[in-house]
């Protein structure tokens, strides 16, 4: 085999183990650098000033809508604060990348002007290019929770998560789809409401609204086709819902 070729070969072989990452492989590859005392750059950020005071805009709003003691408003809002400081220096990051991922899943799933939707690829870039990106910051949100909940245990951390997405609300949504299929067996429930609850999680990695709502709605696509898969017709439903609150 000549030196050329084996360097093909070799390449290709790199090509096929990066195209085969998945979501799990690159947080745990996250945490263990982070774990060994080398993590990524974001972790410990460096922001311009005009960020920074977004930052702790952000953690002092969310901490004072829990209506907490002082001292305990204070350790949160410094929580949430170092924790955006990270989400921004993780999107300085991936931002170029992430944002070309998006725009491929939307326009997989775009339907404008007689276009039918190609579902099946939407998915495929979702788990393959769109989740491993996200699965990145995945180290920090374990983080962040475990902060939160030493200081103010599950249920106000749940507050918390559900205040930073208010629209669409994990909360919000799920009863919807209770409303829209009433005879939904639990376990069926139980599906849609863990969705929504990781949706609820995982938006902590967003700095903006528009990106809380791109979250979610990756997981109410999902959503959707499992209330198929359970034999109820989510269109169906759906617009006879709409009809029932509109009429």
């Amino acid at each position: 085999m000549t030196i050329k070729l084996f360097i093909a070969s070799i390449l290709i072989v790199l090509s096929l183990v990066a195209k085969a990452e998945t979501a799990a492989s690159v947080a745990a590859a996250t945490q263990l650098k982070i774990d060994q005392g080398q993590p990524p750059a974001w972790w410990s950020p460096d922001l311009p000033d005009a960020v920074q005071n977004q930052a702790d805009s952000k953690g002092a709003g969310l901490a004072a809508k829990l209506e907490l003691s002082d001292e305990v408003t204070a350790k949160v809002a410094a929580i949430v604060s170092a924790h955006y400081a990270k989400v921004w220096a993780w999107h300085q990051k991936v931002d170029q990348k992430l944002d070309a991922a998006w725009a491929d899943w939307d326009e997989a799933r775009n339907n404008v002007d007689g276009k039918e939707k190609d579902e099946l690829k939407a998915l495929t870039i979702m788990t393959e290019r769109i989740d491993p990106i996200y699965a990145e910051f995945k180290p920090q949100i374990q983080n962040v929770l475990a902060n939160l909940q030493e200081a103010i245990g599950e249920e106000k951390t749940m507050t918390l998560l559900d205040h930073i997405t208010w629209s669409p609300g994990a909360k919000r949504t799920y009863t919807a789809y209770t409303e829209m299929v009433p005879q939904m067996t639990d376990a069926e429930k139980a599906v849609l409401w863990q969705r929504m609850a990781q949706a609820r999680e995982d938006c902590l990695a967003c700095w903006t609204s528009k990106r809380i709502i791109k979250i979610f709605k990756k997981y109410k696509v999902r959503n959707e086709f499992s209330l198929d898969y359970f034999g109820y017709g989510y269109r169906e439903h759906y617009q006879a819902w709409i009809k029932r609150k509109n009429s």
